[in-house]
C-alpha cells in the first residue's frame, strides 16, 4: 500500500512535458468515490464498503487510469478491514470504437481484462472479457457483454450477458458455466445548467447454468435467479460545481427472487440489495 500511495502522489503532481509535436503524458483528472453495498440479512451498513482514489491520464489518443481502494465490512457494532484493490486501465480510441485493457488485483484474485466499445449511428455495444486467477478456487473466464444496443437521444437500451466459465477440475454439484441474460436501460430525465438527473434499470430475463453431474447434485445453499427474478433500479444526480469539479450521488435498489438449484424450491437468502455511490471528480 505504501508503493501505491507513492505512485498516486507522483501521478497527482507530476506531468511529463515534451517539446514540439511530441505527445504529452499529462494528468487529466483526480477523483474519489465511496460505494456501499448491502444485502438483506447482512451487515447493518454494508458488507462491501469501498473507498477508492482514481487518477486519470492521457498520452495522445491513449487514456489511462490508476485506482487504489480499500474495502471494509461495516456494521453498527464494529468495522472490519476486508480487502484492498489496485486497478489500472488503458484505452485507445479509434473512429467509432475503443479498445482497452484493465488489470484488477485484490487479496484473493487477479483479473486481466480485454475491453471494447463501439458506436455506430443508433447502434452500440461493449464487452469486458477477463481471465480471473483465483487463490482459493478454480480460475475462471468471465465476461460482461453488450452484444448490441439501441439509443434514442439520451436513452440507451442494450441486451446484456453475464458469463462465467470455470476452468480446471470441478467437483460433483459445482458450477461449470453460467449465462445470465438481462435488458439494461439508461436515461437522463433532467439536465439543467448545473444538475443532471439520470436513471438506470437492470432486468434479468433468464439464467442458463450447468452444474457437474446435474442440478440435483448442487448443495442446498446454492441458488439461481428465477426467470425475470432480478430487477434493479438506479437513480443518480450529478452537480457541476464549476467548470472543473463535479460531485455525484447514485443509489440502486434490487429485488431478487431465487430458487434452489437442486430442487427448484424458493430460496429466500439475500432477497434485497442496495448500492450507494457518492463521489467527486476534478478535471484539469
Amino acid at each position: 500500500m505504501k508503493k501505491l500511495a507513492l505512485l498516486l502522489t507522483a501521478l497527482g503532481v507530476v506531468s511529463v512535458v515534451s517539446y514540439g509535436a511530441e505527445p504529452v503524458l499529462k494528468v487529466t483528472s483526480v477523483g474519489q468515490e465511496i460505494e456501499i453495498e448491502n444485502v438483506s440479512g447482512g451487515s447493518d451498513i454494508g458488507e462491501d464498503s469501498l473507498f477508492g482514489t482514481t487518477v486519470g491520464l492521457s498520452y495522445g489518443d491513449w487514456t489511462f487510469a490508476v485506482t487504489g481502494g480499500k474495502f471494509w465490512d461495516i456494521d453498527t457494532d464494529n468495522t472490519d478491514s476486508k480487502d484492498g484493490r489496485l486497478q489500472m486501465d488503458a484505452w485507445k480510441k479509434f473512429d467509432n470504437y475503443k479498445l482497452g485493457f484493465r488489470y484488477r488485483g485484490q487479496k484473493d484474485f487477479d483479473r486481466y481484462y480485454l475491453r471494447g466499445t463501439w458506436d455506430y449511428d443508433v447502434l452500440w455495444g461493449a464487452a469486458d472479457i477477463w481471465y480471473q486467477a483465483n487463490n482459493k478456487a478454480n480460475d475462471a473466464w468471465r465476461g460482461e457483454i453488450f452484444p448490441i444496443g439501441v439509443k434514442f437521444g439520451s436513452v440507451k437500451i442494450g441486451w446484456f450477458i453475464d458469463w462465467t466459465q470455470v476452468m480446471g477440475r470441478t467437483g460433483s454439484g459445482e458450477l461449470e458455466n453460467n449465462f445470465e441474460h438481462q435488458i439494461r436501460a439508461y436515461g437522463i430525465f433532467y439536465k439543467g445548467e448545473k444538475i443532471t438527473l439520470s436513471t438506470e434499470g437492470r432486468f434479468t430475463l433468464t439464467v442458463d447454468d450447468k452444474f457437474k453431474d446435474g442440478d440435483k447434485r448442487a448443495k442446498d445453499t446454492v441458488g439461481r435467479y428465477e426467470d425475470f427474478g432480478r430487477n434493479r433500479i438506479y437513480l443518480g444526480a450529478d452537480y457541476q460545481v464549476n467548470t472543473n469539479l463535479n460531485v455525484y450521488l447514485k443509489y440502486g435498489y434490487e429485488v431478487r427472487n431465487m430458487e434452489k438449484v437442486n430442487d427448484g424450491k424458493s430460496f429466500d437468502s439475500n432477497n434485497y440489495y442496495g448500492d450507494l455511490i457518492v463521489g467527486w471528480n476534478y478535471k484539469f
